[in-house]
């Protein structure tokens, strides 16, 4: 008899989270339902390695469960021919029955379903079955790794012969692998919240927190003016603190702009054409986009840093060089890219922001991120330049 096949994705997807849950710091809910998609993905894996292993050794039905990260229960994340109280979700003492033996032994176990019934009782079966095989997977004893038992319905006693061993053993490599690659995959995931996470941080940081610590600053320094009746240091004083929460506004608006939108799906080449036809639209500036590049494309954390940092030069330009005319130029010599901005704005004096104004240091450290540079040359009156340097990363 053909074993009725039920996809418990989502038992399965809860216990797969649980599993990864253990194993990784805790990191909050973000990514969650992309988390549980593909927990729900590999459980539907894992009970197609299931439905497969029934057939190979016409079996009648069988459950897939996997040990705790305690080690203290079994849980099912598959089944296949069950119908009772044994089915995905449900919870087993590791030391329960034959499956509790060949989990605990690491070797195939065989028994009848006595033990099984008096457990679930007589009709958790959807097909005959009189005997019962245990086939463990994965190894309990190394930290860390995935590990369980898959549980076989026979309707006739079995003999574990030589050939039927290394089939068997097979299938659980399989399913091993499988669980491994799904918790690598979470690793990674983890991971890369981290470095997000490091990365917005380090935005607050660079752009807002150090602002508003100079406007810190200067508040104390204007309660000391107020109180010695030094009105133009008073008035000096609430000047730079008018302009830093301006500065502070502004920078909120751009965190929350930079990490809502992530790099344009279209790539660079179409995103800098955009940014520049913005640009002219938002400013009376005229702007010039030269690009002699035809295949600009990078890694999407090389493109996602070029584009973050032409677009902090340009809102520079936009917000502080009274420009009337820029320029975007981009080009590629003997495997070293250049991307240079200029305009003929007021200049920075020294090529360096004023105090309170961090946008050229982000910048630099956008380069670093991907091995480049960025350099800044600028005469009082006579403009601006901004070039960032890089080499091609491997293919």
């Amino acid at each position: 008899m053909k074993p009725k096949i039920q996809l418990v994705g989502g038992c399965a997807s809860t216990y797969v989270n649980e599993l990864v849950s253990a194993r990784v710091p805790d990191s909050g809910n973000d990514g969650s339902a992309a988390q549980s998609a593909r927990s729900s993905e590999t459980a539907v894996l894992l009970e197609r390695f299931l439905q497969t292993i029934i057939r190979s050794v016409e079996a009648g039905a069988g459950i897939i469960r996997v040990k705790s990260p305690n080690g203290q229960e079994l849980r099912t994340v598959g089944t296949a021919g069950i119908t009772g109280t044994c089915q995905a979700g449900s919870v087993m003492d590791s030391e329960c029955g034959v499956c509790g033996k060949s989990a605990t032994k690491r070797n195939i176990e065989l028994s009848n379903i006595d033990y099984c019934k008096t457990q679930y009782g007589e009709d958790f079966l959807s097909g005959e079955g009189k005997y019962v095989l245990a086939m463990p997977f994965g190894d309990a004893a190394i930290e860390g790794e995935p590990s369980g038992v898959v549980t076989l319905f026979f309707a006739s006693e079995q003999v574990v012969t030589e050939s039927l061993r290394r089939t068997l053993e097979s299938y659980a490599e399989l399913i091993q692998i499988t669980l491994q690659s799904v918790w690598k995959s979470e690793d990674v995931h983890q991971s890369h919240l981290l470095d997000e996470r490091q990365s917005i941080a380090n935005e607050i940081h660079d752009s807002l927190a150090q602002t508003l610590y100079f406007a810190k600053i200067r508040s104390s320094l204007l309660l000391d003016a107020m109180k010695s009746d030094n009105e133009l240091l008073s008035y000096k004083c609430a000047q730079d603190i008018e302009e830093a929460l301006e500065s502070s506004q502004k920078s909120v608006r751009e965190l929350v702009t930079h990490f809502r939108c992530q790099m344009d799906p279209k790539g660079l080449r179409y995103a800098l054409r955009k940014l520049s036809k913005d640009f002219i639209a938002r400013t009376n500036i005229a702007l010039k986009y030269k690009n002699q590049i035809e295949d600009l494309q990078f890694p999407k954390e090389f493109e996602l840093q070029i584009f973050l940092i032409v677009r902090e030069a340009l809102v520079n330009i936009a917000t502080h060089s009274g420009a009337t005319m820029a320029s975007l130029m981009v080009t590629r010599t003997d495997g070293l890219y250049q991307f240079v901005i200029e305009d003929n704005g007021a200049g920075l004096g020294n090529g360096e922001p004023d105090d309170g104004h961090y946008g050229l240091e982000i910048m630099r450290e956008r380069a670093l991120r991907i091995g480049g540079e960025v350099n800044v040359s600028s005469l009082q009156g006579m403009g601006t330049r901004v070039q960032l340097t890089f080499v091609a990363p491997e293919a």
